[in-house]
């Protein structure tokens, strides 16, 4: 066998340090490009933000709008004509799956529900796949201009700036956060998330749900939050959030704690500490699924006693009130005030969940109040223009439960 001289080895070794600085520069091309891209869609989402005038539905409640067309439009001609050879896949639609090595995965609106009910959180979402690895990743917030970016080996960006996930090591200090996917009447709680919802919420500090998946993702990865999961993701939802959470030092997975696929429908992203502690509670079934821990700590003894076990919340069902609003445009000043009003709400921790109902009924929203009275409940209340309208009235009840797993529901209240 021939023997490599020094002289040799070193050009070997130059060559390769070439490659990889070549690697580098592109990677750094890519998520420029990427940035500039995602900014131009999200500009286009903010100019028309509150203006959308069609809205089709692809399921149920799976809602699409012209805005997302649109703005998937303008990411795929750019990105055609800055990577002529790559394949893009769009939600809606748009782009070519050719099998080339670098597919491009897009949501143009990731929030569509959101966006159209004017409720001020949505995303864009672009990635990078090179030979079945997700390589870049970038998710904008256009409202309020957060860049999440990252790309592999170039560790995780806020608006620039280089970010860690957090080192929170327990669940009862954990700020995590989920979604429900289209299908959460289906039977089977584990399928449509309501089970693992009722067990995070009884173990964690607290459990968010705002409807962009990507965004919500993506902030694990910048430390923002410390936590995500969710069952029913299309590889849209989260192909770039994936690249913040791993350069950002967090861990993506499975539910069963596996390599994550974008096909597979489900993930779990966290700060690394707490990975093995969401997996443990994703698994659980039988009593350890619906006891409730003492100091943090899963127990299957039985039904803890009552003064101990259980904790009020205020739920809130939403009516078309007496005052109807004829006037088209004070209908929607109204209509965007109370949306900002419950924002502002769910972002001070006042209201866990809220959602609109989209059958034509009287009954048109629900609200999970995170207080524990009545009076509280209906102080918020009172700050919402759409009620102080009388264009809405909302029943408030209150939610006696395990940190949402027993009930006992009695109405109390009417506004």
């Amino acid at each position: 066998m021939a023997k490599t001289s020094g002289t040799g080895r070193r050009l070997v070794s130059q060559r390769r340090s070439d490659q990889r600085r070549i690697a580098v520069k592109r990677g750094e091309r890519e998520l420029s490009v990427t940035i500039e891209i995602a900014r131009g869609a999200g500009a286009l989402l903010k100019q028309n933000f509150g203006k959308v005038q069609e809205i089709d539905f692809k399921g149920r409640i799976n809602l699409v709008t012209e805005m997302d067309r649109m703005s998937e439009r303008l990411i795929v001609e750019r990105l055609r004509k800055a990577f002529p050879g790559d394949d893009v896949w769009a939600e809606e639609g748009g782009g070519n799956r050719s099998g080339a090595e670098r597919v491009w995965v897009v949501d143009p609106i990731d929030g569509t529900t959101n966006y159209a009910h004017e409720y001020p959180v949505f995303s864009v979402s672009i990635g990078l796949q090179v030979a079945g690895r997700m390589d870049v990743g970038v998710v904008y917030n256009p409202l309020l201009d957060d860049v999440y970016a990252a790309r592999r080996g170039g560790g995780a960006t806020l608006n620039g700036r280089r970010r860690r996930v957090t080192q929170v090591d327990t669940l009862e200090r954990a700020f995590l956060a989920t979604g429900f996917a289209y299908d959460v009447t289906a039977a089977d709680p584990e399928r449509n998330n309501l089970g693992p919802f009722g067990r995070f919420l009884v173990r964690a500090q607290a459990v968010r749900r705002a409807g962009s998946a990507s965004l919500a993702i993506a902030k694990v990865g910048v430390g923002r939050t410390d936590g995500f999961w969710e069952r029913g993701l299309h590889a849209w939802d989260m192909a770039a959030a994936l690249v913040v959470v791993e350069e950002g030092g967090g861990r993506v997975s499975d539910y069963a704690g596996g390599i994550p696929t974008l096909d597979g429908g489900e993930l779990v992203a966290s700060n690394g500490p707490l990975h093995g502690l969401m997996l443990e509670v994703l698994a659980m079934k039988g009593a350890a699924a619906t006891a409730v821990p003492r100091a943090g700590v899963p127990s299957d003894e039985g039904d803890p006693p009552p003064e101990w076990a259980m904790r009020k919340y205020v739920i809130g069902f939403l009516f078309r009130g007496p005052n109807r609003v004829e006037d088209e445009k004070e209908s929607d000043r109204l209509q965007r005030a109370h949306l900002a009003n419950i924002a502002r709400l769910h972002a001070e921790g006042k209201i866990i969940l809220a959602g609109p109902f989209l059958d034509k009924t009287d009954l048109c929203g629900v609200f999970l109040f995170d207080v524990e009275t009545v009076e509280e409940a209906k102080a918020l209340c009172d700050t919402d223009p759409a009620l102080q309208a009388g264009s809405l009235r909302v029943e408030l009840h209150p939610w006696y439960s395990a940190k949402g797993i027993g009930i006992a529901h009695e109405p109390v209240a009417m506004k």
